[in-house]
């Protein structure tokens, strides 16, 4: 098991810096902080590639083959989720919306 895990982390730990979003954390880690940071980055990011990947490699893998229904349900809940992210970062990056956000200044009544 422990070689499955060394061999996994072997494949992982050069995958983040394969260009992509993981390389661009990795890279500003590395910029910001330093070396060691970008290591300890990257050792976060196979860390949580291991962790998404089990479910793959127990009966969530054969379940969705054995039900293409199923699939197609997973599939369709991620594109949403994609859309709602999608909606999320646009209204939030909106002009009225930013407009909306900051604090109007207070008034002066009666000053000259």
């Amino acid at each position: 098991m422990l070689t499955h895990f060394v061999a996994a982390l072997g494949v992982l730990g050069p995958l983040t810096v394969v260009p992509g979003p993981d390389m661009a954390v990795v890279t500003r880690r590395a910029l910001v902080a330093g070396p060691g940071d970008a290591l300890r980055t990257v050792g976060g990011i196979a860390r949580g590639l291991l962790v998404w990947g089990r479910p793959g490699r127990g009966r969530l893998t054969a379940a969705l083959a054995a039900s293409p229904a199923a699939y197609l349900a997973v599939r369709l809940l991620d594109a949403g989720y994609l859309v709602f992210l999608g909606a999320q970062a646009l209204c939030q990056n909106h002009p009225t919306a930013a407009a909306k956000a900051e604090p109007e200044a207070p008034s002066k009544v009666g000053s000259p």
